[in-house]
């Protein structure tokens, strides 16, 4: 009987490291995906620190059976207004805020370091204005199943492929 117990306690255990790791990867998955939008943005010159946070978010995929969407975009506090938080995080120097009102931001959350909170819906009136993001559709697996902009997927696929992302074996970068 001791040893059913035993045996009982250690596969509990197990069960209990296997969930917590998985955890992890998830939370690193989406801080690799930070980074690499971070890394291509500041390719291009780097953003100020001050003048701009990223905006992040996660959805189910309307087209795509249990997969799921993340969004995620610099922006400047003075364009936003009733952008919907609660807490501030911060990734390589950078403040990034989750749009609670997407459904499944709430994944995103014990990703990040949480600091103190700031109040960034900045605009005196909604504006309007393109925005250079990242669109990246999950499997249920974690998998990447699609990225857009389309046209720099193959760019976007080969910085993700350096930070340690899943591809799925239906992934098409066009």
């Amino acid at each position: 009987m001791k040893n059913y117990i035993f045996l009982l306690c250690i596969l509990l255990f197990l069960s209990s490291c296997k969930s917590h790791i998985q955890s992890q990867k998830k939370n690193n998955l989406y801080q690799n995906i930070v980074e690499a939008y971070i890394e291509y943005r500041n390719s291009e010159g780097e953003l100020d620190k001050k003048e701009n946070i990223l905006i992040f978010g996660a959805y189910e995929s309307e087209s795509i059976e249990n997969a799921f969407c993340i969004d995620i975009a610099f922006v400047n506090p003075r364009l936003l207004s009733d952008f919907q938080y609660k807490k501030v995080y911060e990734i390589k120097g950078y403040k990034l805020i989750i749009d609670e009102s997407l459904n499944k931001s709430n994944e995103l959350k014990n990703s990040f370091h949480e600091v103190e909170y700031e109040n960034f819906n900045l605009a005196k009136e909604s504006i309007d204005y393109n925005l250079k993001n990242w669109h990246i559709t999950f499997n249920s697996k974690q998998e990447i199943i699609r990225i857009s902009p389309q046209q720099k997927s193959k760019e976007i696929r080969d910085l993700m492929v350096k930070k340690g992302a899943k591809f799925s074996q239906d992934f098409d970068d066009l």
